[in-house]
């Protein structure tokens, strides 16, 4: 008796266990009122899966972005890697997501990308007053926030997922630090005119490997969007397009039919220089008769 006794206890025992590892969901008594709820090892990995894709897809762009670059130098406000990357490929495709942008700040423009009285300006600068808020223009992580930098004044510099890196100068407060990851829109601080500035505006740049490139050839400020979902960075562009300092880059405008102003160029000055009808001039360029044209802004012909 005893022999069966012992018997029907080790099978029961047995079906217990293998019906309790058969079943998706086990539940465990906590105390005489409640229960808790105890996924199975499966549905544990699959929930943790799906909780870390959207992590594992940053990290891969991440990583991407880390081997083109090198490194995340904190400590130096602009990476030049262009060189050593063109040495092996003769472009770099970079991709935008439009519901993933943002305008650092809505403004006009003051002054545009090229040669400013005869040096050149990197970036494009949009009117704000002293106070407003500026906005990363993409996804990305801070690499460098520094309060004190010549000519930048207080400056940040972030890295996007996409390849590029942008600049936001003459703040007047930082609220980020290095290392921060951010969504497109996030304040990142305050506008000023700290650094070489001689009033409130922010200047904006937008680079690739440490080259500047006209963020105009890729934002359209007026509308707030972006021109184009993918932008093609080659090895000319890098050594002639977006070189300010390169005589290509003078010739390569009169190639393309662009006039480069001088001090002193008026739009009466340029129509008889270039042979163009002031009214033409004024209309390609969405210009009044009251504008005033700065040297080195590009006007198409």
């Amino acid at each position: 008796m005893k022999k069966l006794l012992y018997i029907l206890i080790i099978v029961f025992t047995y079906a217990y266990n293998f019906a309790q590892s058969a079943d998706e969901e086990i539940y465990f008594p906590a105390d005489t009122l409640k229960k808790a709820f105890h996924p199975s090892k499966e549905l544990i990995t699959s929930e943790l899966s799906a909780d870390t894709d959207e992590e594992s897809d940053d990290s891969e762009a991440q990583n991407e972005i880390a081997e083109l670059y090198g490194d995340f130098n904190t400590t130096a406000i602009h990476q030049f890697k262009y060189k050593e990357v063109f040495q092996n490929r003769d472009s770099i495709l970079i991709s935008f997501e439009k519901d993933k942008f943002v305008l650092p700040v809505i403004g006009k423009i003051n002054s545009h990308y090229g040669w400013r009285r005869y040096r050149p300006h990197y970036g494009t600068d949009i009117d704000l007053e002293k106070g407003d808020s500026v906005r990363v223009a993409f996804d990305g992580v801070v690499r460098y926030a520094n309060q004190k930098v010549k000519g930048y004044g207080q400056v940040i510099v972030i890295r996007h997922f996409n390849g590029l890196e942008t600049v936001y100068a003459h703040l007047s407060k930082i609220f980020v630090s290095p290392n921060d990851t951010l969504k497109a829109g996030t304040v990142i601080g305050l506008g000023g005119s700290t650094g070489r500035s001689t009033g409130p505006h922010l200047h904006f740049e937008v680079r690739c490997l440490g080259i500047s490139i006209n963020s105009e050839d890729i934002i359209d400020y007026e509308n707030g969007t972006l021109k184009k979902q993918n932008f093609l960075l080659t090895k000319k562009d890098a050594e002639e397009t977006y070189n300010l300092r390169s005589k290509k880059y003078h010739s390569l405008a009169k190639n393309k039919s662009i006039y480069i102003v001088k001090k002193g160029d008026t739009l009466s000055k340029i129509a008889r220089k270039t042979g163009m009808p002031l009214s033409y001039l004024m209309k390609k360029n969405k210009l009044k008769k009251t504008t005033v044209l700065k040297p080195g802004r590009k006007l198409y012909l």
